[in-house]
Parts: C-alpha cells; structure tokens; sequence
C-alpha cells in the first residue's frame, strides 16, 4: 500500500490524515492528529498574523512532517486556508516556516477549499441533492449540490474564532453580545439566496465545530454510539444548545459532557453561525460529515485514474473496502450473499419487505465473517465491534446497526436490538430477527465453503419447505442449515423443513 499524508492548516485547528492506500481499490486511516493553533487568533481588521500563532501554527507543522518521514510516508500534502490565505503578513509566516521545515505549503483559495470539502463529504454521506457547508475558524464555505455534482459555492468571513473575537466580550455572554452575534451570522448568509432553493434536499456539516456540537448532543441524550459521522443533528437541539452555552461561564461551559477543552470558548459563536445557516436555508436537521478537506485531497489521488473524484457507489464500495482489509473470502461471501437474497425474494409474501432491506442484507452477508480477522471462537460478536467502529459511507445510523445486528446473529443465538432503541424504530426487531435467519441459513447451506449448494426453491404452506440445489452431496449442508433454522421458525411462526430438490 502507498502511504499519502495530508495536513490542513486552518485558521482554528492544524490536522493531519494518514491514509494507507491501493489506488481505487482499498484504503485505511493509519494515523490521525490535530492540534488547536488558533491561527486566526488575534488577527483583527488588519489582517497581521499574530506571532504566538504563527509560531503555534509553524511548530505543528514542523511535528507533522516529521512524525510522516518517521512512519515511512511516501508523499506529504500540505494546505493552508482562510487564515493564511487572507493574511497581510504572510512573509513572515513563509521565514518561520521555511526556517523550521522544507515541508512545502500551498495556499488553497476560497473556492478551492469548497471544493476538497465537498469531495470529502460528498463521497461519505448519502446526500445526492442539497447542500454542504464548512465552517472553520475564519470562515464558511457553503455548497450547492444537485445529483451528488457541485453546482455552486459560497465563502465568507464567518469563523468561530474571528466571530467570537469580534462579538463575544462577556463571559457568560450578554444579550448585547448575543444580539450582535445572531445579526452578524445574519448577514454574513444574506447573500445566499440561492439557498432556500435545496431545502427539500438534505443538509450536511463539515468542521470541528459541527462535530464537537454533535458529541454534546449525543452526551444529552444517551445515545447508544459513539459515532458522529452520519449523525443527524436537529435545528431544535441546536438552539438548545446556544441557550446552555450562552448562559454559562466557561468554568461551567467546561463540565458540558462531550465539551473538549480547546474548543470551549469557541462553540457558542459556531452554534450561532451554523443555526443561523440552517435557518437561512430552512433545513430543520442536518448531517455531521467525518470528512472533509482532508479527504476530498486524499480522494483526488486515490481515484486519479477516474474522470472525477467521486465513489461511484459510496455504501458498496465502503462495505467492500472492509471486506477486503479484513481478508475476506470473496467466493464464500458471494454465494452466502446470494442464498441468503434468494430466500428473501421467495419469502416476500410472509415478510413483505423491499429492495432496502435486500440491500442490507446482501451487504451482511459480504461481511458476515470478517471477525475472524480478529479470532475465530465469537467472530461474529468481532464483526459486530468492527462495524460499528469502521469507516462506513454513506450509511445512517440506523442502518449501522442493522447490519451489525445481521452479522452478531448469522451464527447462533440471538442478540436484539434493544441497547440501540434510541436508533432503530420498533418493527426493526423483527426485521433483523427474519434478516439474521435468512442469513444464518445461507450461512450454513455454505458450510465447507465451496459452493456445492448452487441455489434455493421455497415454498410457502402451513409450513416453509426449502429444496436444496446443489452440484454435488450437500447432506451436511442440509443438516447443519436444519440444526440452525430455529430463527426462521421463530420469526415467521412456521415450521421449516430443508431437504434435497
């Protein structure tokens, strides 16, 4: 695998992404760092960089080139954005910077940061019609998108630090300060007109503030993961939130669960920026992307031989990313995906469901076993884990944990959904149950792993009867699918019988 570093320089946080790769055919996250800067700090109508930031910003740099030479990194991608980029001073950030490290930085320009952005997030959240915005410590970027394509782009000088430098001077702030603060982020969106247009589209949300926003939401509510990306994030909870934070001090801002420490004197103005978007636009929730600049960079050179940057199937390309870094079996995998979506097509009189739930199951079924990457004995409870903290695109929550929920059951046992109640709606109990046995059965109609059991003919009575297709002696196949088809029985509330065509 080639090894590509990427580091954003940005007005609040310098971070860099470590991505192992095989050019358009599997990636992994190897190594991640960030370190608050505040590079914006201070800088004032004059637009002079400070020198405690540049030398905070400089020496970040310095560390990240030298933790990517020290891990065997093959190229380094460095940007700087808004900050630098709208620097009066930025001679002097070039001396100090080229006196400490030969790391080469390029200044990204307004529209090109838009664009790396919307690479970002456009491959890792199912949003084919709506817009994206990005906002950071200097400033916002929104997008206009239309079938997954950037149609347009907006920048404007509305970033957590240059707006809480500029409008927040009380501690806990005023209503003066609040005032000023909401008709600021009023008319920083003004212009966008344009906007109200997508509202019927989705909405998604890149930046750290954003995501920062979503864990104290998640910490409110208790919810069951800990993942942000794909979380949906309401415009009601958001103004709950500007309320907590705008009437507390920061000593008690700092004791909000999921509140990191660098970030406490910077939220309340970033809540205030990003509902005031959402209001512009009339977007009730929005998307919390785990991508962003950093991604869409990566993504140009991880698909360079394509004619755009883009995953043509986000869900599929992801769930087989996995697969393959897991070392999956890509014929047993097929055949058990094929089983287990034959006996769905022909059970759709009992259970009624669509091509949705066909899709999941088809894609259980590609990563039912990658727990044995992990260890044989409970692989099934490992694929489960693995799920639920990989990189997955494209996907919500709630179909996470069904996935998760197929590959904990496609063995033995049951294990429900019920830690995940605040995610699932309440028939998708018995939607995983009938899923998991369909699966389970394709399993072990799989059992040596080589094929012998070509394909399934159910039919529907008082009790479900399976005729077996195979090429050759598949009587274990049929014994050990048997001794596993106590599921099937339970859910659909019929006997099953399993014998040869």
């Amino acid at each position: 695998m080639r090894k590509l570093g990427v580091i954003d320089l940005g007005s609040n946080t310098t971070r860099l992404i470590v991505m192992a790769y095989e050019p358009g055919y599997s990636f992994r996250l190897t190594d991640e760092v960030s370190e608050t800067v505040r590079l914006a700090e201070g800088i004032g109508p004059s637009r002079m960089l400070q020198p405690a930031p540049i030398r905070r910003a400089v020496e970040a740099l310095r560390m990240f080139y030298s933790l990517c030479l020290s891990t065997g990194v093959d190229q380094v991608i460095a940007v700087g954005t808004s900050a630098i980029r709208e620097a009066a001073n930025q001679a002097e950030f070039w001396a100090a910077l080229r006196s400490a490290t030969p790391l080469d930085l390029r200044i990204i320009s307004a529209e090109e940061e838009a664009y790396f952005g919307y690479l970002g997030a456009i491959n890792a959240l199912p949003l084919p019609t709506g817009a994206l915005f990005d906002t950071g410590g200097g400033s916002t970027q929104v997008m206009a998108v239309h079938d997954r394509a950037l149609t347009r782009s907006f920048s404007v000088q509305a970033g957590v630090v240059r707006f809480t430098e500029q409008f927040v001077q009380s501690d806990p702030i005023n209503r003066a300060d609040l005032r000023r603060l909401r008709e600021a982020a009023r008319a920083a969106f003004a212009p966008l007109d344009w906007l109200p247009d997508l509202r019927h589209g989705k909405l998604g949300g890149m930046g750290g503030t954003v995501r920062q926003l979503a864990r104290i939401d998640q910490k409110q509510r208790n919810y069951p993961l800990e993942r942000v990306h794909g979380y949906v994030l309401t415009r009601e909870a958001l103004e709950r939130m500007i309320e907590e934070l705008a009437r507390r001090p920061r000593r008690e801002r700092l004791q909000i669960p999921g509140m990191k420490e660098e970030r406490v004197d910077v939220t309340l103005a970033g809540a205030v920026i990003i509902a005031t978007l959402m209001d512009r636009g009339g977007f009730s929730s929005l998307l919390v992307s785990g991508q962003g600049v950093r991604e869409g960079i990566f993504y140009q050179h991880f698909l360079a031989d394509q004619p755009q940057p883009l995953l043509a199937d986000p869900r599929r390309f992801s769930v087989l990313n996995l697969a393959r870094l897991t070392h999956y079996e890509p014929e047993h995998c097929a055949r058990v995906a094929h089983l287990s979506q034959s006996l769905f097509d022909q059970l759709a009189p009992l259970h009624g469901y669509g091509e949705w739930e066909r899709e999941l199951l088809g894609y259980a079924a590609i990563l039912h076993d990658i727990g044995v990457s992990v260890g044989y004995y409970d692989h099934h409870k490992h694929g489960e884990y693995l799920i639920h903290n990989a990189t997955l695109l494209g996907f919500s929550h709630r179909e996470i944990v069904i996935i998760a929920g197929l590959v904990r059951n496609h063995r033995k046992g049951w294990s429900g959904p019920a830690p995940y109640a605040a995610i699932v709606t309440p028939d998708d109990e018995t939607r995983i149950a009938r899923l998991s046995a369909m699966l389970r059965l394709a399993e072990y109609l799989e059992r040596s792993k080589s094929q012998i059991v070509r394909d399934v003919r159910v039919q529907i009575g008082e009790a479900i009867t399976i005729d077996i297709v195979a090429n050759g002696d598949a009587h274990v196949e049929i014994w050990e699918a048997t001794r596993r088809s106590g599921l099937l029985r339970r859910s659909f509330g019929r006997e099953v019988q399993i014998r040869p065509a």
